[in-house]
């Protein structure tokens, strides 16, 4: 079911949510083209959310939006990531086997919500998104549901093109048989946060690909997405 999430280490004025594939036992889609008015109207209802979620254009890159005001229509900015240092507004992800990274830190200084499929990775979306927060505090990090490493396997040719650009980060895949690999969202993500000081990093371990609470595009080829979402509580 659709949850609050409660075992990521957070100051008490951050509230951040995980949505599933179902709400109130029906099943639910966020993604903005087929959600129903009012079951968000329900998810706000229920969990509190000072606005119903408004959605990037993800594109698959390293762009980064900051929020000074709540954004006005769906898809009005093409970024992966986007944070806010003002409460009352939320940031938000979709995802469907992508890892969504959620951020923030001891002080509750700020918000963000990271879209991490391997192309921002590559990219180095969390790296871009730290430096222009530029937090002042220890920061805080959740690691959603996302596909795992077992389900996630890659040619010999993907593995070598990340390498190449990513020489550390070697223990993110695993070879299974000739030319193929396992991959691992978490770990790809993991060193790079840690490459940053960033030793608070929880994670759900949940799989999108096996679990049937998740939606999965490499399970099914599905257009329907889960978010993750966080906001600052206004005081």
């Amino acid at each position: 079911m659709t949850h609050l999430i409660e075992t990521w280490q957070k100051p008490s004025c951050v509230h951040a949510l995980q949505t599933t594939c179902f709400l109130d036992n029906e099943s639910f889609d966020i993604h903005p083209q087929y959600a129903n008015p009012n079951q968000l109207n329900s998810l706000c209802r229920q969990f509190s959310l000072p606005h119903a979620p408004i959605f990037l254009q993800q594109v698959h890159q390293a762009t980064v939006i900051e929020y000074k005001q709540i954004p006005s229509i769906d898809f009005q900015f093409k970024a992966d990531a986007c944070f806010t240092r003002q409460p009352g507004i939320v940031c938000a992800v979709m995802t469907a086997d992508c890892l969504p990274v959620l951020l923030t830190d001891s002080a509750g200084s700020f918000v963000a919500a990271v879209h991490c499929g391997w192309r921002s990775l590559f990219h180095n979306i969390l790296p871009e998104t730290l430096e222009l927060i530029n937090p002042n505090h220890d920061v805080f990090v959740w690691l959603g549901p996302c596909i795992q490493q077992p389900q996630y396997e890659v040619d010999e040719s993907f593995v070598n093109n990340y390498l190449k650009h990513h020489p550390d980060a070697h223990t993110a895949f695993t070879p299974i048989v000739a030319g193929k690999s396992q991959a691992s969202l978490y770990q790809m993500a993991t060193i790079q946060l840690r490459k940053l000081g960033i030793k608070n990093i929880s994670q759900s371990n949940e799989c999108t690909f096996l679990d049937d609470r998740y939606y999965s595009w490499r399970a099914n080829e599905t257009h329907q997405r889960m978010a993750s979402m966080l906001w600052l509580k206004s005081p």
